[in-house]
């Protein structure tokens, strides 16, 4: 299947060495691969999940970077897991710099088939967690003088999407927090921005199948489907310095943009396998 043709992971030059980061969802998949682009920059990181085990293993891989990381395993639904988040980071580095809210999940059902335990699961773990989280950190922020959070977001938050409506409200739900936390935070200087990426191949995501990566693929601009690193490189830029004058802002990592009827146009060219 089509893969990334771009810059590798840790190629593109931001320095974040005297900075802390603390990432959620940080076990696998796109929260992996941000944790690890930070601590590539030189970043100290505290990396949240739910399996110890497995959050355990990409703090291995932090280390074996040079860099530091400690690791907080729970419900990010949980108003006291962000609190022992914030409390992990000062304990060991003594602040934080940055928050990137990352967790996430969703249920495959209809709306009319969606259990009430699972829509609030889904909002709460994709919405409620990101306000926790940015709420625990937000008196270290002021304190400190500043701050940068990067929520990633979806770009189902701008269409409908059958089968994942409670995924695509709660994502509508951080677009709209992420800007009132903008407006609200600014006078702290705490900057709140959003990433919102497309179809990004995962081991674990639903494009994982060839030809479904192909498929969906062929209608993507730029003909291929995102990586991990896609978005790990955007949240780099809106954690970095380079972004200091940009907050309440929604970053899109897409590939391009969706057409109006997609059915009426020829795919893409895939590009060919590097």
């Amino acid at each position: 299947m089509p893969q990334s043709p771009g810059s590798p992971a840790g190629a593109i030059g931001f320095d974040f060495s005297s900075r802390v980061a603390i990432v959620t969802g940080a076990s696998r998949g796109i929260g992996a691969r941000i944790a690890l682009s930070l601590a590539e920059a030189g970043a100290r990181v505290v990396l949240h999940g739910r399996d110890a085990e497995t959050l355990e293993s990409v703090a291995e891989q932090v280390r074996a970077l040079g860099s530091e990381a400690v690791t907080v395993a729970g419900n990010i639904r949980s108003e006291e897991t962000a609190k022992e988040l914030v409390s992990a980071a000062m304990a060991a580095f003594g602040r934080i710099d940055i928050l990137v809210n990352n967790a996430g999940g969703n249920f495959a059902k209809r709306l009319e088939e969606l259990s009430t335990n699972a829509w609030n699961a889904t909002v709460e773990t994709n919405l409620g967690g990101a306000f926790q989280c940015a709420k625990a950190c937000w008196p270290v922020f002021a304190e400190q003088g500043g701050g940068v959070i990067v929520n990633v977001g979806s770009v189902s938050s701008s269409y409908a999407h059958p089968q994942r409506g409670a995924y695509a409200a709660a994502k509508a739900g951080v677009v709209s927090l992420t800007q009132t936390m903008a407006w609200e935070w600014a006078g702290q200087n705490i900057r709140v921005n959003c990433v919102a990426p497309g179809a990004i191949l995962t081991d674990a995501s639903r494009f994982a199948a060839s030809d479904t990566a192909d498929k969906i693929a062929a209608y993507i601009p730029l003909g291929r489907l995102g990586t991990p690193t896609d978005v790990a490189n955007a949240c780099m830029f809106l954690c970095s310095d380079a972004a200091s004058y940009i907050t309440g802002e929604v970053l899109t990592v897409a590939g391009g943009p969706l057409a109006s009827s997609p059915v009426e146009l020829p795919p893409r060219p895939l590009l060919e396998q590097v």
